[in-house]
């Protein structure tokens, strides 16, 4: 069944990079690095290349290719009736659209990367830091089980220092061991990633004011890779992350200021 998508086109400009290798060999943390201060420190946080093209210089190996672009899009993600419904404040066919995805972009603090620790009542009512919403997703894939392998699991996941590093420790598990991943998780995780995020948009006032400055914009996760919580690479994905915070702006735009409801504390 096809879904009707939203009328816009996004264009997006080429950037050029060229890099050079050279047949030396230095050591240590202080050593120098074209992009060492880019904070790309995940393999998940690299940046690709396309149409790359390798040419001798002298002893030298010259590199040069094209960043990956966010793909022109004609956004099927949601259609106009899904959106309005979603969000009132976007107005179908005039709406622009604000595409996320890496940390530091102007709004990379929509990503479940961003490193925004959140605080959650366990099952005990009794309140738990995540490092991150990443964190606290992935390891919900297996709380509630009733075995200590997937006890272990979490542990693993809550514990591990980077958001990518939570991502990819819970998709190996969930590879791993898909008999410890709770039987509901599909119908569930929505829900998991819905209270994860409205706690972190709730505790932490400037990115409440980002999010409410978005109202009236379409938003998307702009993965290339995840289908399911992202936009894909040509607006194929269901792009649910967008949703919800579209959602959870609708929602925090219609409470007042002095009854904000949430299910978390403040750190």
């Amino acid at each position: 069944m096809k879904k009707e998508g939203l009328p816009l086109t996004i264009t997006t400009k080429l950037v050029e990079v060229f890099a050079f290798v050279a047949p030396k060999i230095i050591g240590g943390k202080n050593a120098p690095s074209p992009v060492g201060e880019l904070g790309m420190v995940e393999m998940t946080q690299a940046l690709d290349l396309i149409d790359v093209c390798y040419e001798q210089v002298g002893p030298d190996m010259l590199i040069s290719g094209f960043l990956q672009p966010i793909p022109d899009l004609l956004p099927v993600i949601p259609s106009v009736d899904e959106t309005f419904a979603i969000d009132p404040t976007v107005t179908p066919y005039e709406s622009t659209i604000i595409f996320f995805y890496k940390t530091w972009d102007p709004y990379g603090a929509f990503s479940n990367f961003s490193p925004h620790a959140i605080q959650m009542p366990d099952d005990n009512g009794d309140y738990v830091t995540w490092s991150s919403v990443e964190h606290y997703y992935q390891a919900h894939k297996f709380i509630g089980v009733d075995d200590p392998l997937a006890q272990d699991c979490v542990e693993k996941i809550k514990l591990v220092r980077s958001p990518e590093e939570a991502a990819r420790i819970g998709r190996l598990l969930q590879r791993k061991f898909p008999d410890l991943v709770r039987s509901d998780w599909d119908n569930i995780k929505i829900d998991v990633m819905y209270r994860a995020l409205k706690c972190k948009f709730s505790i932490y006032p400037h990115l409440n004011s980002l999010l409410l400055s978005t109202a009236g914009s379409v938003l998307v996760e702009a993965s290339p890779h995840d289908l399911f919580w992202g936009g894909g690479r040509e607006g194929e994905g269901l792009n649910y992350l967008g949703r919800l915070l579209m959602q959870l702006r609708s929602e925090f735009l219609g409470e007042s200021d002095s009854a904000i409801e949430n299910n978390c504390i403040a750190l």
